[in-house]
């Protein structure tokens, strides 16, 4: 597992034997994060944004070139890099399904939206680090670590705690009234589930990895 104390941020993965740039604005991973959950793209489109996303047009070129192969490697290194150098198991492209997924979560995401949550977390993120998200460009790890280390004070960390507080029925009633207020009051749609987001990159993989008819 990469060490962000220590190594290198990485600007750069392999891809079929060559190193090639990788996009590491943080926005690039929210905007993975939204493309994964949208319905009403197709496996294959969801394959091509996400290459297009993190690469640019020239992964294509490679694709071409090299074939499956570079899909499957490009979707490995996009896991490596989402999950922040947490090691995974490989995708297999073999269109035969039979990459088992087993992965380990991490168990560190609470209930939030970036879309939902936007304006708490970037008022967070000024309040705890003095970082303004509109005008930082963030490395993805650097913004996952300040995000997932958000101090208690912020309004974002109270949110989520109300969220997750499960009310004691010994709770006094004014007590109990106002935190099921305040659950009523931030309650967001069922937030992506991180770890189910790669196990599902896996499964798009599967599903659809020929996307030659989308190469131009």
């Amino acid at each position: 597992m990469t060490n962000i104390l220590i190594d290198e941020l990485p600007y750069s993965v392999e891809v079929c034997g060559q190193l090639i740039p990788i996009n590491t604005d943080y926005r690039t991973g929210i905007l993975f994060e939204q493309l994964m959950v949208d319905a009403s793209m197709t496996d294959e489109q969801k394959l091509v944004e996400i290459m297009l996303l993190y690469f640019g047009e020239g992964i294509m070129d490679l694709v071409t070139s090299c074939g499956a192969d570079a899909v499957g490697a490009a979707i490995n290194a996009v896991r490596w890099f989402y999950s922040c150098g947490r090691e995974t198991e490989p995708v297999k492209d073999t269109g035969e399904g039979d990459s088992d997924g087993k992965e380990e979560g991490s168990g560190t995401d609470p209930p939030f939206s970036y879309e939902y949550d936007a304006g708490y977390i970037y008022a967070a993120f000024i309040e705890a680090y003095h970082i303004d998200l509109t005008e930082k460009r963030l490395h993805w790890w650097q913004f996952r670590a300040l995000f997932l280390a958000l101090p208690d004070t912020t309004q974002f960390q109270k949110i989520v705690g109300y969220r997750v507080m499960k009310i004691p029925a010994k709770l006094p009633k004014d007590q109990k009234q106002f935190y099921q207020k305040m659950k009523r009051l931030y309650k967001i749609p069922e937030p992506p589930d991180r770890v189910q987001l790669e196990k599902d990159l896996e499964a798009i993989l599967e599903r659809g990895g020929d996307i030659s008819q989308f190469i131009k």
